[in-house]
Order: C-alpha cells, then sequence, then structure tokens
C-alpha cells in the first residue's frame, strides 16, 4: 500500500494484504496499519489498484470499514474487488470506476496515466502519476515476458512516451531480485504442460494452481480442449474467478467443456482444477491427500500436477501434502520435476532493462523482502543512480521531495495489524507471545480454593495440556501442588502474579521449559 500525497490531497496505491509468517499462531492474515489514511480521509481523492492479487487487494473491505472513496482499476480487477466488498456487505463504501490499461485520468493534482503491464493475472497495469514536481512511475509487479499468456506485454514504448520529462521517482517491483536473467516465458509451461497431457493417456489429471492466476487457467483450459478432457473445478476462490474472468471475457471456455465435479465422465476424459498449490490445510488439494474431499479420492493412476511456486513459509506444509499424494498412488509432477510454473514478477535482466528504460532520478524498490529491496538498490546504483538518490524504506517511512530535492519526513505509524477470525489488531506481540509460548511448551491450569480468610480448602488442582501427560507425570504435578501449598501456608500471599511465579520457576527447575501457566484462584 503506498500512499502519496501533495499539499491536501491523497492518493493510494493498492491495498494489500500480507500472509502469515509460520510463527504467527493463528493469524489469518496481516494488515497495513490504516490510522494515517483514517485520520486524513478528508483528502483521499480514490485508491488506484494495479492489479487483482490478494497481496494488492485484500486490504480493501478492512480499510473501506472506515473510509469511503473512489477505485479505480481494470474491468477483472474491478470485478475481484467488488466480490470481495459484496462478502463483506461494504459495496456502499465505494464508487467504481472501470478503466483501460491505457486510460489517463485526474484525481487532484495527481494526473494517472496507465500502461500495461505482463503478469500472471490479465488486466495489470503499471502507472505513470504525474505531479507538480515531476513524474512518479511505479511498476506494479511486471514482468517483460514477450510470449505472455492472454497476449499483454509489458508496454515499455507507451511508458517512455508518457515520460517525455524525465521521470523524478521510479518505484519498481523487487519481488525476485535475487534471481539473475530473465524470468522464463509463460509458453515454456503451456509448452510442458502439452507435453504431460499427452502422457497421461488413461487416468485423471489434476491440476492444482492459484486460484488467482487466470493466465495459467486460460493455458490449462486451451490444451484440455485440445487433449479431449472435460473440466471440472472445486475450492470456491477458484470457482468465483473462474466465472467472473468468464463473465467478463479474459477466460474463453468452448461450450460443454466444463462440467460439474459430480458429472460421471471417464477418467481419460476428464481435468479437475483444484485449489491448494500452497497446502493450505482446507483446500481442495489438501483435502483430497487427507482422504477428506466430499467427490474426489486419489487413486493409482492418476497425475497431480502442481503449477504453482511454493510461498517462503510454505515449503513444510506442501512438502507433507506432497507426500500423503505420492503414498496415495498418484503420479505426482512439481517444480524440482518439471517446469509447470514460472514467476509473474521480473529477474535481474528485466529490472536493468526498466533502470535503463526510466532513467530515473530517483530510486524507491518496492515489493519484496527487505534482501530483495537491498539488491534492488545496488543495481540502480551500478545503472547510473546517485547512490544517494537511492531511498530503501521501511513501513511507514515518508519520503518527501520538491522536485530538486528529497529527504525523509517524520514517519508515520505502521504496525503489522494482525488478523485472526473476527478479530482485527487486538491481537497484539503480548499475545503472539504467549501462543508461541503454547506452541512450544503447552500450558498449566493451577485451580486454588480458598476462603474468605484466604485459607486454603482442600487440595489446590493442576491441569496440564501440551505440557506433560496427565498420566505419568502424578508425581510432577503432586510436587507442584505441595509447592502451592507450603507458599501459602507460609503466609507470602495468594495472589495470581505470585502463584504464576511460583509454578514458572518450579517447572523450570524440575523439567527446563517453561509452560504458560494460568492459576486461578477460587473463592468459597
Amino acid at each position: 500500500m503506498t500512499v502519496l500525497e501533495y499539499g491536501h490531497n491523497m492518493i493510494i496505491v493498492d491495498c494489500g494484504v500480507m500472509f502469515p509468517e509460520s510463527d504467527m499462531y493463528g493469524i489469518d492474515l496481516v494488515l497495513p496499519q490504516f490510522d494515517y489514511v483514517v485520520q486524513n480521509q478528508a483528502n483521499l481523492r480514490g485508491i488506484v489498484i494495479t492489479h487483482g492479487h490478494l497481496d494488492h487487494i485484500g486490504g480493501l473491505p478492512y480499510l473501506l470499514r472506515q473510509v469511503k472513496t473512489t477505485l479505480y482499476g481494470t474491468s477483472l480487477t474491478i470485478g475481484m474487488v467488488k466480490r470481495q466488498l459484496e462478502e463483506a456487505q461494504l459495496l456502499h463504501q465505494a464508487k467504481f470506476q472501470v478503466v483501460q490499461n491505457t486510460d489517463s485520468f485526474q484525481l487532484g493534482p495527481f494526473k494517472i496515466n496507465l500502461f500495461p503491464v505482463a503478469h500472471s493475472i490479465p488486466g495489470a497495469v503499471g502507472l505513470v502519476i504525474d505531479t507538480p514536481v515531476g513524474a512518479v512511475v511505479h511498476t506494479g509487479d511486471y514482468k517483460l515476458d514477450e510470449t505472455p499468456s492472454g497476449g499483454q506485454t509489458t508496454d515499455l514504448a507507451r511508458l517512455q512516451k508518457l515520460t517525455p520529462n524525465g521521470v523524478l521517482a521510479l518505484l519498481a517491483d523487487s519481488t525476485n531480485a535475487d534471481k539473475p536473467g530473465r524470468t522464463p516465458t509463460e509458453q515454456i509451461v503451456s509448452d510442458e504442460l502439452d507435453r504431460l497431457f499427452a502422457e497421461a493417456k488413461q487416468g485423471r489429471i489434476i491440476i492444482a494452481t492459484f486460484a488467482s492466476l487466470l493466465a495459467r487457467l486460460q493455458e490449462i483450459i486451451t490444451l484440455a480442449k485440445k487433449h479431449g478432457r472435460k473440466v471440472a473445478l472445486t475450492g470456491r476462490s477458484l470457482e468465483e474467478n473462474v466465472m467472473l474472468a468468464r463473465d467478463l471475457g479474459y477466460l474463453k471456455i468452448p461450450d460443454g467443456l466444463l462440467v460439474d465435479i459430480n458429472t460421471k465422465v471417464p477418467d481419460k476424459k476428464l481435468l479437475i482444477l483444484a485449489t491448494g498449490s500452497q497446502g493450505e490445510p482446507r483446500s481442495a488439494l489438501n483435502r483430497m491427500a487427507q482422504g477428506e474431499h466430499r467427490e474426489i479420492q486419489i487413486k493409482r493412476g492418476d497425475t497431480i500436477i502442481i503449477s504453482g511456486g511454493t510461498i517462503p513459509g510454505n515449503e513444510e506444509e506442501v512438502g507433507r501434502m506432497l507426500n500423503k499424494l505420492f503414498v496415495c498412488g498418484a503420479n505426482v509432477i512439481y517444480g524440482h520435476l518439471a517446469n509447470v510454473h514460472v514467476s509473474g514478477h521480473c529477474s535481474r535482466d528485466e529490472m536493468q532493462v526498466m533502470l535503463q528504460t526510466v532513467k530515473p532520478t530517483y530510486f524507491i524498490p518496492v515489493h519484496g523482502e527487505a534482501r530483495h529491496l537491498h539488491l534492488h538498490a545496488r543495481m540502480a546504483e551500478q545503472n547510473g543512480v546517485d547512490a544517494k538518490k537511492v531511498f530503501i524504506l521501511d513501513n511507514g517511512d515518508v519520503w518527501a521531495t520538491d522536485g530538486t530535492k528529497a529527504w525523509l519526513d517524520a514517519p508515520v505509524p505502521a504496525a503489522n495489524v494482525m488478523v485472526d477470525g473476527h478479530l482485527v489488531g487486538q491481537v497484539g506481540d503480548l499475545i503472539m507471545q504467549d501462543r508461541q509460548r503454547l506452541s512450544q511448551d503447552g500450558f498449566i491450569v493451577a485451580l486454588i480454593r480458598v476462603n474468605a480468610n484466604n485459607k486454603l480448602v482442600g487440595e489446590p488442582e493442576i491441569i496440564s495440556r501440551g505440557f506433560v501427560p496427565l498420566d505419568g507425570a502424578d508425581d510432577l504435578l503432586q510436587s507442584a501442588c505441595k509447592e502451592i501449598t507450603r507458599y501459602v501456608r507460609l503466609g507470602r500471599g495468594i495472589a495470581n502474579e505470585n502463584i504464576r511465579d511460583l509454578l514458572q520457576n518450579f517447572f523450570y527447575r524440575a523439567t527446563r521449559s517453561s509452560p504458560v501457566v494460568l492459576p486461578s484462584i477460587i473463592k468459597v
């Protein structure tokens, strides 16, 4: 999420989510902190969306609970946003402006000029934003694929035409800054899938990919038709995206090719598209691997193709799912075995072409981990950008310029806001620390009954979960109860924090583990 301001005017480019890291226990997704935008919403002139992936649109249902504005994007992007807002019952919070990928429009002092880019979803655009102090280029997510699925290439000629007076600042995609060369073309994947389809003569073909990877879905549908297979869909997000893209004309599906998942079709004539390339617990493919899918059971002779790169942090989940699919007897094809996925992001050679095309005065790498931003920054310096004019920004940093010089202003609040079900922002660092400890050492509940005079009534009771088994640890738990009894009878106080400290020290001495201790003092 990028905010641009000039005077009392603000626009936003994208509003996405981050997916939880492996140590974010129980967290569904991570939002940007919206406080600055909410506090200054009177200045907001609109939100421009580069494309429809969740890391660029997933935050909108949360922001639009607090803000009303107009959203600008190509037809598929706006269609995907509308579906999200409809589910959240927030359609009334936004106006929608569908634009073409070469349109120009004015938002306050900002003139937005769009140029098409090749990415793994149709309708993706980059932006040239003309401001009173100079042009700012925001690439969005892109690669320089000359044979992309869907036919939309990154239009560098239009980008140059839109910047006749040079570019003040370039904000450029850094996701693959550690990958040499060029990102392979989608045509490689199409050719490889064609070969695999030809080899799978008797059994079903089951392909798992990202639900939003619509360019790949079009390739698969075209090949299914070529090889005489019907296509069935399983996974809600996949079904919704396919229907939306077909209705908007982005997916060309021959009549009669799509069938319901329960339709009786011979195995050698059926292709199943499924969610689950990341091993998500409730995804369609993972439920197949677990034997829990209502309609589909994996069997010997099935060919399963994972046509999606593993997002960092998901390796364990994907690995477990692959193991179970192999055990079921399927022929499983994934990244290490065949060219069944290519990235939608540019690699180093393409980044260099973008730098040489734009020739910015200032450079700000975006979209990537810290290492990617630093590697991209070094590349900019090697391509003629003054090192003093390269800025690597942390979340919340404010880059300011008057067109002749640039500096960092005071930052704005920009902590990660964690979402756990309906809890948005209530799960903070302390709760996450507790969850981490619970995952490592379990917890202890100590029930201590006292009378009106704070004298013990009966013996304390200890319940353990995820720490030591109730059976087989009687001596340890009885010793802990005696420790509580001794402590209370010494008259040292019966406060929760005292009991907690006592038991944490006791269990650490006894086991070298630190379970979460929850004392409960009950008045009887």
